[in-house]
C-alpha cells in the first residue's frame, strides 16, 4: 500500500469525522484591527476568494453554503491570477468588497502574484491571506498584509486534501467570529459527527469497496446538480486523483446530458459515470437520473459492456448530513480504488504547479506542517527565499 493511503488509513472513521469539530485551529492575532472593526460593522457585501488546488475547495465549499443558507454576503471565487476573466476589477476596488487569498501551503506561485496584484490595485486594504504560512506569510509580514494563520494540529504534509471537513469548519468559526455569520453552526456539525459514526458501520464500507471494485481500470465522470456541483465535486475529483490517482473529472448533470454524453456510445475503455442524485431534486432531475441510469446501466446492452453506472444518494435530511455522507463516502472510494490501483505517486504536482513546498526534499527537510517556513532550500540547496 503507498505512503499516501497508509496515513489515509490510519484517519480514516473517528479521526476525520471528529475533525469536523476542530473548527477553533487558527491565529487571528495578525488580522488589522481596524479591518476586523469593518466586518464585523456589515461593510462587506460580497467577498471574493482566491485560491488554487485544495484551497479553492473549501472556498467552492463556502460559496455553495452561503447561497444555501441565503447568507446576505455575495461570494466569488477565482481560480486564475488573470482575474478579469472572473471579477471586474472595478468590483476588486469597491468598498464594499472583501478579498479572501487562500494558500494553505503558502508557496504556491498564483496566489502569490495575485496578491500583488491585490497590493498593486488596492493596496493591503481590504484584503486577507488566509495560510498556513510559507512565501505568502512573508510577504504579508513585510507589508502588514492582514493574515489568518490555520493552526492544524495533525496535518497531513503533503495532503491537506485529508482536512477538507476541518478546513470548512474553521471557515464557519471564523465568519461567526467575524459576525458574518449569526451561528458557527456547531450544533448541526456535533449532530453530522454522530451521524457519521453511526452511518459508517461495516455494511456502508463495504458498499464503498463494492463501489471501488465497479470503478476500477475506469475513467470516471462525476454528474451533480449545480448546488452539489459547486459544494461537493471538486474534492470529490480530487480525491479521485490525487489519492486514487485514477483519471476523473467533474460535470454538472444537466449539461453532460447535451454534450458529453454522446461519448459513451460504445466506448472502447472502460468508463464510469458516478452520479450523486439529491432526494429533494425537482422531478425533472429525477427523470433524468432514472433516465441516464436506463441507458448505461442495463448490462443486457451490449453496448454498456465498458460503463459502470454508478448512483449515490444523497437522502439524509439536511445539509450538513448529506454533505458530509457523501464526502466521506467518497473519501472510502477513492481509498479503495487507490488500493486496488497500488500507484505510485511522483513529485508532478510539485513540479507542474511549481511549488516547492509539496516537493519530496521539502518533504524530508520540514516533515510537518507546523511553522511553514517562508524560505525553503532547492534542489541546488540555494534558498527560494519572499519576494
Amino acid at each position: 500500500m503507498q505512503p499516501r493511503l497508509r496515513r489515509l488509513d490510519k484517519m480514516l472513521g473517528a479521526p476525520l469525522f471528529e475533525s469536523i469539530l476542530w473548527g477553533h485551529e487558527y491565529d487571528l492575532d495578525g488580522l488589522d484591527k481596524d479591518l476586523r472593526t469593518r466586518i464585523e460593522s456589515g461593510q462587506f457585501k460580497k467577498i471574493v476568494f482566491y485560491g488554487m488546488g485544495c484551497s479553492s475547495v473549501v472556498s467552492d465549499i463556502v460559496k455553495g453554503f452561503f447561497l444555501r443558507e441565503n447568507i446576505p454576503v455575495q461570494v466569488e471565487v477565482v481560480n486564475d491570477y488573470d482575474l478579469e476573466w472572473f471579477v471586474d476589477p472595478a468590483t476588486m476596488a469597491d468598498e464594499a468588497t472583501l478579498t479572501i487569498i487562500v494558500c494553505y501551503s503558502g508557496w504556491s506561485v498564483e496566489p502569490c502574484l495575485f496578491y500583488e496584484r491585490m497590493r498593486e490595485m488596492t493596496g493591503n486594504r481590504n484584503l486577507i491571506v488566509l495560510s498556513g504560512g510559507g512565501k505568502i506569510a512573508g510577504l504579508c509580514a513585510r507589508d502588514g498584509t492582514s493574515l489568518i494563520q490555520y493552526k492544524l494540529r495533525h496535518a497531513d504534509r503533503e495532503y491537506p486534501l485529508y482536512h477538507v471537513q476541518q478546513f470548512f469548519s474553521i471557515f464557519l468559526d471564523l465568519f461567526h467570529r467575524l459576525k458574518i455569520t449569526r451561528s458557527t453552526y456547531r450544533t448541526e456539525l456535533e449532530d453530522a459527527v454522530r451521524f457519521l459514526k453511526d452511518e459508517f458501520h461495516e455494511g456502508t464500507r463495504a458498499r464503498a469497496g463494492a463501489v471501488a471494485e465497479r470503478l476500477r481500470g475506469s475513467r470516471v465522470v462525476l454528474l451533480g446538480t449545480a448546488d452539489w456541483y459547486v459544494t461537493l465535486l471538486k474534492q470529490t475529483t480530487m480525491f479521485f486523483n490525487e489519492i486514487a490517482m485514477v483519471p476523473t473529472h467533474r460535470n454538472l448533470l444537466h449539461e453532460f446530458s447535451h454534450t458529453e454524453v454522446a461519448a459513451y456510445s460504445n466506448p472502447s475503455e472502460k468508463q464510469a459515470i458516478v452520479v450523486f442524485a439529491d432526494s429533494e431534486a425537482d422531478d425533472y432531475t429525477r427523470e433524468k437520473i432514472r433516465t441516464l441510469e436506463g441507458l448505461f446501466g442495463d448490462a443486457t446492452v451490449a453496448q454498456n459492456r465498458r460503463i459502470e453506472f454508478v448512483k449515490i444518494d444523497l437522502d439524509h435530511g439536511s445539509f450538513f448530513r448529506n454533505f458530509f455522507f457523501a464526502h466521506f463516502f467518497a473519501v472510502y472510494v477513492a481509498y479503495y480504488l487507490g488500493k486496488l490501483a497500488d500507484v505510485e505517486g511522483r513529485d508532478l504536482i510539485s513540479i507542474a504547479a511549481k511549488n516547492p513546498w509539496w516537493s519530496q526534499r521539502s518533504i524530508e527537510l520540514h516533515p510537518t506542517c507546523v511553522d511553514i517556513p517562508s524560505v525553503l532550500e532547492t534542489e541546488n540547496d540555494a534558498p527560494v527565499a519572499v519576494g
